[in-house]
Formats: structure tokens, sequence, C-alpha cells
């Protein structure tokens, strides 16, 4: 079941935020479980979106995105902040059914793109294949850089 989070979820889901952090191309950046916890409470406040994916009454999947104004237009932008599903869940449907529940919600919000990005470095082939499968378009890659200060 996927439903939209609550505070009480915020536990879990930093939990779940915090496995993905740690096996991810993040994984060298810290991680600030207070700040997330914290985010995660102003998105679900209204500042964005937040959905829980419950399985057998346990949250084991979490979204969280917001919308924005284009910089060069009034055109509404929907986008991901994060996409977390517990490591043994993540090749299943829950993914899909998260992805689907925040496009419903932001089609609702009167957006004209939806823009979905994979920078965890994890199953990117996958991920990419779910994306176009519901209707996404490849538009381009993303690059990162590590800046190293006075090592």
């Amino acid at each position: 079941m996927i439903r939209a989070a609550t505070h009480d979820d915020i536990p879990r889901l930093v939990e779940l935020g915090t496995l993905l952090h740690h096996t991810s191309s993040y994984a060298g950046t810290s991680f600030n479980p207070d700040k997330v916890g914290s985010f995660l409470g102003q998105l679900i406040d209204g500042l964005g979106v937040v959905f829980a994916a419950e399985v057998d009454g346990q949250v084991v999947g979490g979204f969280a995105g917001a919308i924005t104004e284009q910089w060069f237009s009034d055109d509404l932008l929907a986008y991901d902040y994060s996409i977390f599903i517990e490591p043994g869940k993540r090749h299943g449907i829950i993914a899909l059914k998260l992805i689907l529940a925040f496009q419903n919600w932001a089609t609702a919000k009167g957006v004209k793109e939806i823009h979905m990005g994979i920078t965890t470095g994890m199953n990117v082939e996958g991920t990419s294949r779910l994306y176009k499968r519901l209707g996404f378009e490849y538009v381009g890659p993303l690059f990162k850089m590590e800046v190293e200060h006075g090592r």
C-alpha cells in the first residue's frame, strides 16, 4: 500500500534513507539523520510530498519530491529528491507504485513536467528502463566531481 507519509513515519524513513546512503554513490558524503528527519517533516507539512510504502503494516519504502517553477518560466516542474526502499524489496513493484503516486500527485498540482533522476549509481540500467516504460524521456547524464579542500 502506498500512502501519504506522516510525522510518525519519519524515523523509519530516515532509517531507510540511511541504508540507501551507505550503499550508494553518496557513501563518501556525510549523512545527518536529524537534518533528513527535519527536511522530511517540512515536505510532509507542505513544502513537497513524501509517500510511504507499506507491506504487512511495515514501512518498507518512501519517496520524497517537490514542485517548483522553472527558473526561466512560470511553468511548474515536479522533481524527486529520493526513492528509498528496503534493500530486499528494491526489485519489486514498490518503486513503480511510489513513482505512480508521485506522478498522480504532481499531475493534480498542475505541473507541466516531471523530472526524475538517478544519482545513486545503483541499478542505473534497470531504473532507466522503468522510467522509460513509464513514459519518461532520457534527456542527458548528470556528472559530479568531488572537491578536496586542503587535505
